[in-house]
């Protein structure tokens, strides 16, 4: 004898065996399993783009740092660690020559603290006839301004 769930209006044995209903449970738990697994999916795809974007604005610091700093940078690499939105990254910067002389490419490469791939690679660069030698305030001294 199979077990029946439920009645119909009429009274009589008519409804869904158990195994229909089993069967239904399945297919609800299985598409319910797909949902979670796509909301994973992009949660952690969400994450992965903050940590990007984080690590994107350590390279545009270091590049802005390397670019404002006073004395003309060196040739060659230097690293370091750096804390943006309350995570930790490691930076790797390289001074390079480029084809046209007193210009520099910086590249800055950043990855999350730990981490063993590169999230962000930037590059920059910067002149050297565009940095200011000596006291930058004797520029305007020597500015010609008309009475009023």
């Amino acid at each position: 004898m199979i077990a029946r769930v439920g009645l119909t209006r009429f009274g009589g044995a008519r409804g869904f065996t158990l195994i229909e209903v089993l069967v239904a449970l399945v297919i609800v738990a299985l598409g319910i399993a797909a949902v979670m697994s796509a909301l994973v999916s992009s949660a952690d795809g969400t994450n992965r783009l903050r940590e990007r974007s984080l690590a994107e604005w350590v390279a545009a610091n270091r590049i802005l740092e390397t670019r404002l700093a006073k004395d003309f940078p060196a040739l060659g690499s230097s690293e370091g660690k750096a804390t943006m939105g309350g995570r930790d990254f490691q930076w790797r910067q390289r001074i390079e020559r480029t084809a046209i002389d007193g210009v520099i490419a910086i590249v800055v490469e950043v990855r999350a603290e730990g981490a063993s791939d590169w999230l962000v690679t930037l590059r920059g660069g910067r002149g050297e006839n565009l940095v200011v030698s000596g006291d930058a305030d004797a520029l305007w001294d020597t500015a010609v301004r008309t009475p009023p």
